[in-house]
């Protein structure tokens, strides 16, 4: 299965999606970068209902933003952090095994 994306509502300073085929903590991880931004009101992730693995998103921007906008680079530095995180990640692993290697001889 896939990711799916409804919108339910729309508008330029409000937005509601709900979402399926996606661990709620992604969705929590793009909301924490959007609440960072000073151009958001409001970023939250809800379970609409606990047998249905169906995420709610709300995006709300202040007045003189545009949600898509904001959205898109809310997106952007939320793959920026990833790409960053998935790299230290990777090198702390390289280093652990060459650690591992170095005692094992």
């Amino acid at each position: 299965m896939g990711i799916t994306v409804k919108v339910v509502e729309r508008s330029d300073l409000h937005l509601v999606l709900e979402v399926e085929g996606v661990d709620f903590s992604v969705l929590d991880s793009l909301q924490e970068v959007l609440n960072g931004m000073d151009e958001v009101e409001y970023a939250g992730t809800a379970l609409i209902h606990p047998l249905h693995q169906r995420l709610r998103f709300v995006l709300r921007v202040k007045p003189g933003h545009e949600v898509r906008s904001v959205l898109q680079r809310g997106l952007s530095r939320l793959r920026d952090l990833a790409s960053s995180l998935r790299t230290s990640v990777e090198a702390a692993v390289g280093q652990v095994r060459a650690e591992v290697a170095t005692k094992q001889k």
